[in-house]
C-alpha cells in the first residue's frame, strides 16, 4: 500500500501539472480544449529529439536526432518550444475564431479535430514505437516511507515547487492578478485596462508549457510514446473537474486526488 501511495503521488504530481494548465487555459478562454495531451507529448518528443544520441537521420525520430544535447537543456527548449506552439495556436488559430464569435460547442469541435490531427503527425515522425530517455538506470530507495529512485523523487520534489511557484505567480504578481480578472470578466477587465489578447496570448504560452514540463515529468517515470498525452486526458479532466474547472488552485488538490486514488485502488 505505502508503494502505491508512493506512485500515486508521482502520477498525482503529473495529472496535477497538466490540471492546472488545462484549468488556467479554461478560466481565461472558456475553451476546453482536447489538444491538451498533444501539447503533453510535444514537451516529451521534442525533449527525446534534442537528447538523443549521435548517431543518424534528423528526419525520423525512430533512430534518434543527430544533437545529442544534455538532458535538462533539451527539456528547457522543450519547454519553451511548447509554449512557442500554444502561443502560435492562440494567433493562428483560436484568436480569429474568437474575433468571429465562434460559438464554444464549435471551438470544442475543433480542439478535437486538432487532437486527432496532431497525434498522427506525431505517430508519422515519431512512430509508434515506445522510447526512452536516454538516462541511467537507478536503484529504488527509500525517501519518507516511499520507495523510489532518485530521480522520480526529484521529478516529485521538481512538481511540488512549480504548483507553489504557480500559486505566488497568480496570486502576488501583476500579470497573474490580470489572469484572474480576465477570468472573472473579460468586459470588466477592459474596461479596467486590461488588454484581453494579450493576457490570453500569455495563457495559451504559459498552460503550454505547464503541459510540456508535464510530458516530460511523465516520460522520466515511464517513457515516451506518441499518444502518450491522450493516454492520460481522462485523468487529467476528472482532476480538473473535480477540482473546480477553471479554479488553479483547486486543479492541482484536484489532480493529486486522482493519481493516488488511481494507484491505490489499483
Amino acid at each position: 500500500m505505502i508503494d502505491q501511495l508512493g506512485n500515486g503521488l508521482l502520477l498525482g504530481i503529473i495529472i496535477s501539472v497538466a490540471s492546472v494548465a488545462l484549468s488556467l487555459l479554461y478560466g481565461v478562454t472558456r475553451i476546453v480544449n482536447f489538444a491538451h495531451g498533444e501539447i503533453i507529448a510535444l514537451g516529451a518528443i521534442v525533449t527525446l529529439f534534442f537528447s538523443g544520441p549521435i548517431d543518424s537521420r534528423v528526419l525520423f525520430l525512430e533512430r534518434f536526432s543527430p544533437l545529442g544535447m544534455s538532458f535538462i537543456t533539451s527539456a528547457i527548449i522543450a519547454v519553451i518550444l511548447c509554449g512557442i506552439f500554444g502561443g502560435l495556436l492562440e494567433l493562428i488559430l483560436f484568436r480569429p475564431l474568437r474575433k468571429a464569435e465562434v460559438g464554444n460547442i464549435a471551438v470544442l469541435v475543433v480542439t478535437i479535430g486538432l487532437s486527432i490531427f496532431i497525434r498522427h503527425i506525431y505517430l508519422l515522425f515519431a512512430t509508434g514505437r515506445v522510447q526512452n530517455f536516454p538516462l541511467e538506470l537507478e536503484r529504488r530507495q527509500t525517501y519518507l516511507f516511499f520507495e523510489m529512485t532518485p530521480r522520480n523523487f526529484k521529478v516529485l520534489i521538481a512538481g511540488l515547487i512549480v504548483m507553489i511557484l504557480i500559486g505566488l505567480f497568480l496570486t502576488f504578481t501583476r500579470i497573474g492578478k490580470a489572469m484572474r480578472a480576465v477570468r472573472d470578466s473579460g468586459e470588466l477587465a477592459s474596461v479596467s485596462g486590461i488588454n484581453s489578447d494579450n493576457i490570453i496570448l500569455f495563457t495559451w504560452i504559459a498552460s503550454s508549457m505547464l503541459a510540456g514540463l508535464a510530458g516530460i515529468f511523465q516520460a522520466i517515470i515511464n517513457d515516451v510514446r506518441y499518444n502518450m498525452g491522450f493516454l492520460i486526458l481522462l485523468l487529467i479532466f476528472a482532476g480538473t473537474v473535480l477540482g473546480g474547472i477553471g479554479t488553479s488552485f483547486g486543479a492541482m488538490v484536484g489532480g493529486l486526488l486522482i493519481g493516488i486514488f488511481v494507484q491505490v485502488s489499483v
